[in-house]
């Protein structure tokens, strides 16, 4: 009975969604396409990051919708984060108030924002850092 139990639980935690699941739904070469923009003339891993934070600052059109733990907020700008030479945080507004959240901890809703892209191309970059 309890190898059913932990059976299940690891179906239950293998379909499990992730607050990046939309990014399979983009187009790979595109993403692709939108890393190799961002980074283009960077070499190492803090060259990258900031040819990733002065695309997205350049591409990404505030404000847009994200879903967090099932609740559709809006997101008003973006920041790197105080405690993370790697990072970006989203400013999501909830009841009046601005909260900075991870950016790998936000769902993207459609209709994406523009330099959605750029931003996806980011967080699977992250994923390697």
């Amino acid at each position: 009975m309890a190898t059913l139990g932990r059976e299940i639980m690891a179906k239950r935690a293998a379909k499990a969604k992730l607050a990046t699941d939309w990014i399979e739904r983009l187009d790979a070469e595109e993403v692709e396409a939108a890393r190799d923009v961002a980074t283009m003339d960077a070499y190492g891993d803090y060259e990258q990051h900031t040819g990733f934070m002065t695309a997205l600052e350049e591409e990404l059109a505030f404000p847009f919708n994200v879903k967090i733990m099932g609740e559709t907020l809006q997101v008003s700008g973006m920041e790197w984060p105080k405690n993370d030479e790697f990072g970006l945080d989203l400013i999501v507004e909830r009841n009046g108030k601005q909260h900075r959240m991870d950016a790998r901890s936000v769902e993207l809703v459609e209709p994406f924002p523009d330099g959605h892209l750029t931003l996806a191309a980011y967080l699977k970059w992250r994923r390697f850092v």
